[in-house]
């Protein structure tokens, strides 16, 4: 059965899946060159027919992981912009009821008035008639379709299952139970105790994009102790016990909430409210898996949602006494939703088994034939074809060059995993600064590394219990004395680092490129940070990544087996 996946919210993109089995997965902003492109994603649609050689009328059923969604732009993310209609009468509504909002018969009335007001079904469908697809469109619960895309690649027959964002289909999250292929919901999070809002309005007050830039918080955290922010937000935010997540105590939302948040800590430097925030989220959902696993005594964690894009929750969350493993599913948030409808819709009809997924390269390829057109028709490089670009690529790690990789099938996700990528030596502790400045970045937190996988036991403490999860760059690892002495470029200073690991069957490009560099240098791991500057979608093409490399980004590209430098 053929079943075509399709999100048109933030950040869209497309999945087809043949049963259980990835055709392809893709987001539109890899095309459209949109970071977090809004809108029907047309250009993924086409790349998809391109590299299946599926056509519309073979489509069986299409899915859609929100039964309403009304955010449908960037600005619905700005606390401090003109509410948007749907947050009006929501607030509204708090102001009218408080507590009595935080109940299911509220969370359901939210997602009545959200359908009312919701316009984006009708236009969704007219779209998909114009791409010729006639199948059934099936709207599936939108927390339920994260719930499944970490479920059903979680590789556990049974599973406890959380979702936690900034809200989707009246709600914001909950606890959700995977038993024998199938999921249960028993707890959810009112849209009014949203864990994702809360990082939101932490991330605008620090001067961020609270939709795009998130990640910074986690890495501001490490540089202040945050106990004066912690108490301060400890007032504001904390733990429920009765509904089991984060409880927002002020009983405020949207801008009403922000502008509350924002008078209590404006008085704060932003590394010690992130710290503090961190802290609180850390507590929030340390407290929410103990609750659930008390009840239930089942280990292992499947995570789904924009919150667990937190790498450092995560790991506390692994830390948890009682918790045998934790897998995230590698594109957590929105755009991965389009994944998790198709995987809710196959789990609850056909049946899917609980495999672990072996990699998320389940984009479109470009041909060596292509690339070398690419190159001819490109003026200022000059290149060559290797037989093997491994010793290349190590050669030029080893003279700490900055090495751009295209490579294979475009990686599913946020993180770049040695497909798209860009590679540096790691044992440069000044690295941050210069190569942020060369990708246009002001980032707080050392680059990621990547390592090869039978190395990976040296370098981070109970690697064992993280190996699934670390294939994809979703958790922290503690750092080991030798990982802390041979490559300090990728400690963070809480002594934690995000690695991706790299099997030899999974991904033998990379793999023989990090053996050449570990037999010149002894390293077994090489830093990692997506193939992109700030601001700007990961590369989608050859000409993207020619472009970054006439710009500087990079000393030396390789595009599959052409090396290709500047002209001198």
């Amino acid at each position: 059965m053929l079943v075509l996946g399709v999100h048109d919210g933030k950040d869209s993109g497309v999945a087809l899946l043949d049963g259980g089995k990835v055709l392809f997965a893709a987001n539109e902003e890899r095309y459209s060159r949109r970071k977090l492109h809004f809108g029907f994603p047309y250009l993924a649609l086409e790349r998809m027919y391109q590299h299946t050689g599926v056509q519309p009328r073979d489509i069986d059923a299409v899915t859609v992981g929100f039964e309403a969604m009304v955010e449908d732009s960037e600005a619905a993310y700005d606390y401090k912009a003109e509410p948007r209609l749907h947050q009006k009468v929501y607030s509204v509504l708090v102001r009218s009821f408080g507590p009595m909002m935080n109940t299911e018969a509220a969370a359901y009335g939210s997602l009545q008035l959200m359908k009312l007001m919701a316009q984006n079904k009708e236009e969704l469908k007219v779209n998909l008639k114009n791409q010729g697809i006639t199948a059934p469109v099936h709207f599936m619960n939108h927390h339920l379709s994260h719930a499944a895309s970490a479920y059903y690649a979680s590789g556990k027959r049974d599973a406890l299952v959380i979702s936690s964002d900034g809200g989707g289909d009246g709600i914001s999250g909950g606890v959700y139970l995977g038993r024998n292929g199938k999921l249960t919901q028993h707890a959810t999070f009112s849209k009014l105790n949203s864990a994702g809002v809360f990082w939101e309005i932490i991330t605008q007050i620090c001067g961020f994009n609270p939709e795009r830039h998130g990640g910074k918080i986690t890495g501001l955290a490490a540089y202040s102790s945050g106990d004066e922010a912690y108490a301060i937000l400890s007032e504001l935010f904390g733990f429920c016990a009765r509904t089991g997540g984060l409880e927002n105590r002020s009983q405020r939302a949207f801008n009403d909430l922000f502008q509350l948040v924002h008078k209590k800590v404006e008085h704060l430097d932003i590394q010690e409210l992130s710290s503090g925030a961190q802290r609180i989220l850390d507590e929030v959902f340390r407290c929410t898996v103990m609750q659930a696993y008390e009840k239930f005594k089942i280990p292992h964690l499947a995570l789904a949602g924009g919150t667990f894009a937190n790498v450092r929750t995560n790991l506390v969350i692994r830390e948890i006494p009682g918790v045998e493993s934790v897998f995230v599913f590698p594109h957590m948030g929105d755009g991965g939703i389009a994944m998790g409808s198709a995987h809710l819709y196959l789990g609850s009809n056909e049946g899917l088994p609980q495999e672990e997924i072996r990699d998320l390269y389940w984009g479109d390829q470009w041909s060596e034939g292509r690339i070398e057109a690419e190159l001819k028709a490109t003026p200022g490089v000059m290149w060559k074809k290797l037989d093997d670009p491994a010793d290349a690529i190590g050669d030029a790690l080893a003279r700490k060059e900055v090495v751009g990789i295209f490579q294979g099938r475009m990686e599913f996700g946020p993180r770049a995993l040695g497909h798209r990528s860009i590679l540096a030596e790691p044992t440069d502790t000044t690295m941050m600064d210069w190569l942020n400045q060369r990708l246009a970045r002001t980032e707080f937190m050392p680059f990621a590394p990547i390592i090869l996988e039978e190395d990976a036991p040296d370098y981070f403490i109970h690697y064992e219990g993280m190996k699934y999860p670390a294939k994809f760059m979703t958790i922290c690892m503690r750092c080991t004395p030798l990982c802390k002495e041979k490559a300090p470029g990728v400690v963070h200073l809480d002594g934690t680092a995000r690695p991706q690991t790299v099997a030899k069957d999974v991904d033998p490009y990379v793999h023989a490129a990090l053996s050449a560099y570990k037999r010149k240098t002894g390293l077994p791991l090489a830093i990692n940070t997506s193939f992109n500057k700030h601001e700007e979608p990961i590369v989608g093409s050859p000409a993207d990544t020619l472009s970054e490399l006439k710009r500087g980004a990079v000393d030396v590209l390789f595009l599959e087996s052409f090396e290709v430098r500047k002209e001198t």
